[in-house]
């Protein structure tokens, strides 16, 4: 038998939630600016590893995460037609993270979030783990943006002269 969480009283979470491999994951909605279907993305020589290239989003050139990479989580060879590219800010760095698929847009009551427990059970690092969100049967493991990018990959970003928009 499943466990239901019941909908409780008490603000709501609104999460974008998207697929990593075989992982759920979701994101405060303030912080993402746009979903895009995959585009091209250009390699660039040099790169930080967890850069997969850059886009061109309407004129701007963003640096596209490889969030599977940046995770440790296997290489996919086919992204296909369900990778979307979710674009947002990190350390005042607009950028795009390169994802399986964005089924969604979930509310979660913040009374169903608890905190990351001490032995997580995920390959994803502890660090980019704001709490994970119980909705129904699932469990949803939110990230937290701030933290995604340590300082010296903001820094590793600069140095490889990627182009990152303000």
């Amino acid at each position: 038998m499943t466990e239901q969480v019941k909908e409780t009283k008490g603000p709501m979470i609104q999460l974008v939630n998207f697929r990593l491999r075989d992982e759920e994951f979701g994101v405060d909605i303030g912080s993402v600016k746009e979903i895009i279907r995959m585009a091209e993305i250009t390699h660039i020589p040099d790169a930080p590893s967890f850069i997969h290239g850059v886009t061109n989003l309407r004129g701007q050139v963003i640096a596209v995460i490889d969030l599977a990479k940046q995770f440790g989580l296997a290489p996919r060879q086919d992204l296909g037609e369900s990778a979307r590219i979710v674009v947002t800010e990190i350390k005042e760095q607009t950028v795009g993270m390169l994802v399986d698929e964005v089924p969604e847009v979930l509310k979660i009551p913040s009374a169903n979030i608890e905190p990351a427990p001490e032995l997580i059970q995920t390959e994803v690092k502890k660090d980019y783990i704001k709490g994970v969100g119980k909705l129904d049967n699932r469990l949803i493991i939110i990230l937290d943006l701030e933290k995604l990018l340590a300082d010296h990959e903001v820094e590793e970003l600069t140095k490889a002269n990627v182009p990152t928009a303000k």
